[in-house]
């Protein structure tokens, strides 16, 4: 039997339905990027959510090609966002975008900083037009964010729980991967993609802490 899906509107505030997740959730909502980062570090949270509404941001008709992927930057928090700066002017993706990736890789990586300072950090941007990633499961990181700027979000389950749950466009959301050494009670998942669909725009950033 498959799982049903249930979308998460960005217009609702607080803690899921109790009948869904209660006081055995691993799931937690945050308000911003320092309150999301603090949050992951808890024992007993594997996902962090923030349920973010923006405007004025419109990509739906951008016309990005699966082929225009932004190389993978790896290193410092300064050194990806000097980097990322200078492959963004050498880009042909959408301005609004590109500002707007770029502001909030800046925010993240801030938040990051101030939590495992020191550490690398590995961010990439992707135009995905396929079903990679498809089945459930746990990345092979300590933390790692993803935002999905256009197209269906991030599908996750609770293993005790068992229903599916799906982030929106501009939610960011934080898991915690295989490096943090904890068995997995959160499983994650990459949203079908259907033949004729503009390729899903996502900016991933993962943390490594032990350089």
């Amino acid at each position: 039997m498959t799982a049903q899906v249930v979308l998460l509107s960005s217009n609702i505030c607080g803690n899921p339905e109790p009948e869904t997740y209660g006081q055995t959730s691993y799931v937690r909502f945050a308000s911003d990027w320092l309150d999301m980062v603090k949050s992951a570090k808890s024992d007993d949270v594997e996902l962090v959510l923030w349920k973010r509404s923006l405007t004025g941001l419109n990509v739906t008709n951008a016309e990005v090609e699966p082929e225009s992927d932004l190389e993978v930057i790896l290193g410092t928090r300064q050194q990806v966002l000097t980097e990322l700066e200078s492959v963004f002017v050498a880009s042909a993706w959408p301005a609004p975008l590109r500002e707007r990736a770029e502001h909030d890789a800046r925010q993240c990586l801030n938040a990051f900083e101030a939590e495992f300072s020191g550490s690398l950090y590995r961010l990439r941007l992707e135009a995905v037009s396929d079903d990679a990633c498809r089945k459930f499961h746990q990345d092979g990181t300590f933390q790692r964010l993803i935002i999905t700027y256009r197209g269906n979000g991030t599908v996750w389950r609770d293993v005790k729980i068992g229903a599916d749950r799906q982030a929106i466009e501009m939610e960011c959301v934080l898991l915690r991967g295989k490096r943090a050494g904890r068995d997995p009670q959160i499983l994650h998942r990459s949203p079908s993609f259907m033949t004729g669909q503009m390729p899903r725009l996502i900016m991933v950033i993962d943390v490594i802490p032990d350089r």
